[in-house]
Protein backbone atom coordinates (compact mmCIF):
# COMPACT_ATOMS: atom_id res chain seq x y z
CA UNK A 1 0.00 0.00 0.00
CA UNK A 2 1.40 3.76 -0.60
CA UNK A 3 -0.05 6.57 1.11
CA UNK A 4 2.22 9.31 0.90
CA UNK A 5 1.90 11.46 3.31
CA UNK A 6 0.06 15.42 2.20
CA UNK A 7 -0.98 18.47 3.96
CA UNK A 8 -3.75 21.09 2.88
CA UNK A 9 -1.12 21.96 0.18
CA UNK A 10 -1.93 18.87 -1.76
CA UNK A 11 -5.93 19.73 -2.41
CA UNK A 12 -6.50 19.99 -5.43
CA UNK A 13 -9.80 21.79 -6.94
CA UNK A 14 -12.35 19.71 -8.71
CA UNK A 15 -11.25 21.43 -12.12
CA UNK A 16 -7.90 19.66 -11.74
CA UNK A 17 -9.88 16.05 -11.40
CA UNK A 18 -11.71 16.95 -14.87
CA UNK A 19 -7.80 16.69 -16.20
CA UNK A 20 -6.62 13.67 -15.43
CA UNK A 21 -7.81 11.42 -17.72
CA UNK A 22 -5.39 13.93 -20.24
CA UNK A 23 -3.06 14.02 -17.84
CA UNK A 24 -2.43 10.25 -17.46
CA UNK A 25 -2.25 9.58 -20.81
CA UNK A 26 0.39 12.36 -21.54
CA UNK A 27 2.32 10.42 -18.84
CA UNK A 28 2.10 7.26 -19.91
CA UNK A 29 2.14 6.85 -23.30
CA UNK A 30 5.71 8.07 -23.21
CA UNK A 31 6.90 5.58 -21.06
CA UNK A 32 5.02 2.49 -22.10
CA UNK A 33 7.56 -0.20 -23.14
CA UNK A 34 10.37 1.48 -21.43
CA UNK A 35 12.60 -0.22 -18.53
CA UNK A 36 12.02 0.36 -15.13
CA UNK A 37 14.27 3.70 -15.14
CA UNK A 38 11.62 5.37 -17.10
CA UNK A 39 8.86 3.99 -15.88
CA UNK A 40 9.37 4.17 -12.27
CA UNK A 41 9.47 8.02 -11.79
CA UNK A 42 5.60 7.63 -13.83
CA UNK A 43 4.71 4.75 -11.48
CA UNK A 44 5.76 6.61 -8.37
CA UNK A 45 3.53 9.61 -9.52
CA UNK A 46 0.67 7.81 -10.03
CA UNK A 47 0.08 5.42 -6.91
CA UNK A 48 0.84 9.20 -4.97
CA UNK A 49 -2.03 10.58 -7.43
CA UNK A 50 -4.47 7.78 -6.53
CA UNK A 51 -3.86 8.28 -3.00
CA UNK A 52 -4.83 11.81 -3.25
CA UNK A 53 -7.83 11.16 -5.57
CA UNK A 54 -9.41 8.15 -3.06
CA UNK A 55 -9.24 10.95 -0.40
CA UNK A 56 -10.55 14.23 -2.51
CA UNK A 57 -11.96 12.99 -5.75
CA UNK A 58 -15.85 11.99 -5.88
CA UNK A 59 -15.37 10.22 -9.19
CA UNK A 60 -14.82 6.36 -9.03
CA UNK A 61 -14.11 6.78 -12.59
CA UNK A 62 -11.14 9.18 -11.91
CA UNK A 63 -9.41 6.54 -9.42
CA UNK A 64 -10.08 3.75 -12.07
CA UNK A 65 -8.44 6.22 -14.58
CA UNK A 66 -5.16 6.27 -12.87
CA UNK A 67 -5.24 2.83 -11.59
CA UNK A 68 -5.25 1.61 -15.52
CA UNK A 69 -2.08 3.97 -15.99
CA UNK A 70 0.06 2.83 -13.35
CA UNK A 71 -1.39 -1.64 -14.87
CA UNK A 72 -0.38 -0.53 -18.50
CA UNK A 73 2.77 0.44 -16.56
CA UNK A 74 3.30 -2.72 -14.81
CA UNK A 75 2.37 -1.62 -11.24
CA UNK A 76 -0.03 -3.96 -9.48
CA UNK A 77 -0.10 -2.69 -5.84
CA UNK A 78 -2.68 -1.77 -4.09
CA UNK A 79 -3.43 1.51 -3.16
CA UNK A 80 -5.64 2.94 -0.31
CA UNK A 81 -6.92 1.59 3.13
CA UNK A 82 -9.16 -1.63 2.15
CA UNK A 83 -12.09 0.60 4.07
CA UNK A 84 -12.09 3.41 2.20
CA UNK A 85 -14.09 4.85 -0.49
CA UNK A 86 -13.82 3.12 -4.05
CA UNK A 87 -12.18 0.30 -2.06
CA UNK A 88 -12.75 -1.93 -5.63
CA UNK A 89 -12.20 0.47 -8.11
Amino acid sequence: MHDPSTGDAAIRPAEFWDTVAGLVTAKVEPVIGRGDRQRGPVIDYLRDLEALARRQCGSRETVQIIASGRRLLGDRSEIGPSDGPFTHA
